[in-house]
């Protein structure tokens, strides 16, 4: 094996530092920005240490507007999300991994196009089809469009292919049911590939804007993103209260970091495990 000189590992260290600094630095003056006064925000007189704090911003923000269903609308939209393609992805891949079929390339590079494809493209036909059958403003028009997914097939065909096809002939032989196999064979030996596509999906759409906001027109519809971008519609004459923004913000983000928190590990095994295969 190659000897690492030592002068390479601390300059490699170093830069990692300096890049986490870079990371941490937006997020820690969103810290900050929380819990001052409007008016510290908008001096021109920099300063790393809040001058004057005001905890009482987070109350603020949280009484501005119903956070409480926000909340709520987000965490169903995002699981509902999750629950439907953790079942359509991994049906289609475990068809394109171990059913026989002709032309398994062919619809491979299929679903590698639909990647392809910007979800803005598509957003007009599909709000005008959820229209037609009274779907909008409501949670099967907020997850009705993400049911099926391109990127998780093929997150999971590529986790799928690493397990031995032994043991998917042997259960066979033993008169197993290919939905028997799925979930008793396949399924527990791609958790973290399972795992990776839950995070994933999970913090994209919880963090999404776009579709919500034109999916939806009533209060009780809306989810924390829609709730965050009601801060900058003030009306003329006043001035935006960045405070209560971040505090808002702070409390948002929350969820989303204990999730990355518990499954961190499995986030990492499973990119690691989606280089392609096969």
């Amino acid at each position: 094996m190659t000897k690492i000189h030592p002068l390479s590992k601390i300059t490699a260290h170093v830069l990692l530092i300096l890049a986490a600094l870079v990371v941490l630095l937006p997020i820690y003056w969103m810290v900050i920005s929380a819990v001052e006064p409007n008016a510290d925000i908008l001096s021109t007189v920099v300063h790393w240490l809040p001058t004057h704090f005001e905890p009482g911003n987070f109350q603020k923000a949280l009484r501005s507007q119903p956070f409480g269903r926000y909340f709520l609308n987000s965490f169903v939209m995002s699981a509902g999300i999750v629950v439907c393609q953790l079942i359509t992805s991994s049906l289609a891949a475990y068809a394109l991994v171990f059913i026989p079929m002709q032309r398994k390339r062919s619809w491979l590079f299929l679903i590698l196009m639909a990647m392809m494809i910007p979800m803005q493209a598509t957003f007009i036909p599909v709000y005008l089809i959820l229209s037609k059958v009274h779907l909008i403003n409501t949670y099967f028009g907020l997850v009705l469009p993400f049911a099926g997914s391109a990127f998780g097939i093929f997150l999971l065909r590529q986790g799928f292919v690493s397990i031995p096809r032994d043991l998917v002939h042997a259960a066979r032989i033993d008169g197993a049911s290919e939905w028997r196999i799925l979930t008793s064979i396949v399924l527990p030996n791609s958790k973290p590939m399972l795992l990776t596509l839950v995070l994933l999906n999970f913090v994209f759409h919880y963090n999404d804007l776009f579709w919500p906001l034109i999916s939806t027109n009533t209060t009780n519809m809306r989810v924390i993103p829609v709730a965050l971008s009601y801060f900058l519609s003030q009306e003329a004459g006043q001035t935006l209260q960045w405070n209560l923004m971040m505090a808002a913000d702070l409390v948002s983000i929350l969820p989303v970091l204990l999730l990355f928190l518990i499954g961190q590990r499995y986030l990492v095994k499973g990119i690691m495990g989606s280089a392609i295969k096969g």
